[in-house]
């Protein structure tokens, strides 16, 4: 399925948004971290997640009230089991070429992307991102979140950064939104968004709901498809 931008009402007030983890990377990096570093407790804090019995905010509260790493120690961890997508680094350059507004919301963590970007050489002056934060005080890990209240509209448990929220404000700013992504997270953010870009779980929760979206593997094929 290909985008036409012509279906956009304006190009130039256009906004595109893009999830973090598993989707700007290969793999999701705080499950790297709660499964090497975790042991069977964050094995069974997942499952209740992912079993709607827990909201990943408490999760991952949970997870870094045990997880003793300092911050060199897990960021070198993170940098040897995953990777940016080979393709991202090219769709900036064409974002940027174009002057189109990209933002990353992400229930990740602020630290782990930036220093994804500083490692592969991405300048992210002129990106928006919006994620909570680790605190590192020697091996002792504090999450900090985005939004302080726990409102949740999916259902799914709050997340710590509502991207239904974030969208909501670009909305504001932008006439059109392009949304990015792979994941749970990523379900509140595609009622939101005018044009959908899906891979992994997402994608399948579209098909479900019969959200349209157009399926991409890696940013190569979201360059061929926007550009």
């Amino acid at each position: 399925m290909t985008l036409d931008f012509k279906k956009l009402d304006d190009l130039c007030n256009t906004v595109i948004v893009s999830d973090f983890d598993g989707t700007i990377t290969d793999v999701d990096t705080n499950d790297l971290v709660y499964f090497a570093f975790g042991g069977e407790e964050s094995r069974n804090i997942e499952k209740l997640i992912a079993q709607g019995k827990m909201g990943i905010k408490e999760g991952a509260l949970r997870h870094f009230q045990r997880i003793r790493l300092t911050e060199e120690e897990f960021l070198s961890y993170i940098f040897q089991n995953a990777r940016i997508d080979s393709g991202f680094k090219d769709f900036c350059t064409a974002v940027k070429e174009r002057g189109i507004p990209l933002v990353v919301v992400s229930g990740g963590f602020l630290n782990t992307i930036k220093a994804f970007f500083k490692e592969e050489g991405i300048d992210d002056s002129g990106i928006r991102i919006y994620a909570n934060r680790l605190n590192f005080a020697g091996s002792r890990i504090e999450a900090v979140f985005y939004d302080e209240d726990d409102e949740c509209e999916t259902g799914l448990g709050p997340c710590g950064n509502c991207k239904t929220k974030r969208l909501r404000d670009l909305r504001k700013e932008y006439r059109n939104i392009i949304f990015i992504g792979d994941g749970v997270t990523d379900r509140c953010a595609v009622r939101e968004a005018d044009v959908v870009l899906a891979k992994g779980s997402l994608k399948e929760y579209c098909d479900e709901q019969e959200i349209p979206y157009i399926p991409f593997y890696n940013f190569h094929d979201i360059v061929s498809c926007l550009f």
